[in-house]
């Protein structure tokens, strides 16, 4: 059913949406004088990395339900996933800045304010797709879609679904820019260095919920 495929493949969307890396990138394009052509392109980037994780991984075999039920190999597979994200989580904490030192700006996003329309789009397809954390947790949520639907019409509006969730983080602060430019100007700019400087705080605590929970739902799976 529908619900199913959205429902557990719900925690890894809400994942990706509240990436603070993407988040930040987009509150930076916003405040560039191209925001207008430049938002709606990395959003268009965005969502293209998300579907074409999904896409791949719905031409992986063995993913598929069983009689209904998700398939070993996909437990094995949430299993991996969710370790990864816990040695992500622990490689994110051991390189986090140290008391009282300088943040330093990602390099993805060091200038976001000067590119064009293109290299938008291209940073929002990186970011959704290339960056460990949301690679990871795209490939879950699609195979989540994959091993909760039989019907490959209703998989495939299940994994548009998942994306237009994880791109929630993306499209809130892209609408209330055209709705209220002027208005929250300074507050996305609070935003941004809020993100900037609490990434590694928010990614790492993101990473152990969401790997803990990959763990947990695959070996539900497997000791059943």
């Amino acid at each position: 059913m529908l619900a199913d495929a959205i429902s557990s493949s719900l925690p890894m969307s809400a994942g990706v949406a509240l990436s603070p890396l993407p988040v930040a990138a987009i509150l930076i394009i916003l405040m560039s004088a191209r925001a207008r052509t430049n938002a709606p392109a990395f959003l268009l980037g965005w969502v293209a990395g998300i579907l074409t994780i999904g896409f791949v991984v719905s031409l992986l075999p063995g993913l598929l339900t069983t009689q209904g039920e998700p398939t070993q190999l996909s437990a094995m597979i949430r299993v991996a996933l969710g370790v990864a994200l816990l040695l992500l989580a622990g490689r994110q904490w051991r390189h986090r800045p140290r008391p009282g030192a300088a943040v330093k700006v990602p390099r993805i996003l060091a200038r976001l304010d000067a590119i064009g329309v293109v290299q938008s789009s291209i940073t929002g397809f990186l970011l959704s797709a290339i960056h460990p954390k949301n690679l990871i947790l795209n490939v879950a949520g699609a195979a989540a879609i994959d091993a909760s639907t039989l019907d490959s019409g209703t998989q495939y509006i299940a994994l548009v679904i998942f994306a237009l969730i994880a791109s929630v983080g993306i499209t809130i602060p892209i609408a209330t820019y055209f709705i209220a430019r002027r208005k929250v100007s300074a507050t996305l700019d609070r935003w941004k260095d809020w993100l900037i400087r609490n990434n590694v705080h928010v990614m790492v605590v993101l990473l152990l919920i969401l790997g803990a929970l990959l763990i947990a739902r695959g070996l539900h799976i497997l000791l059943a």
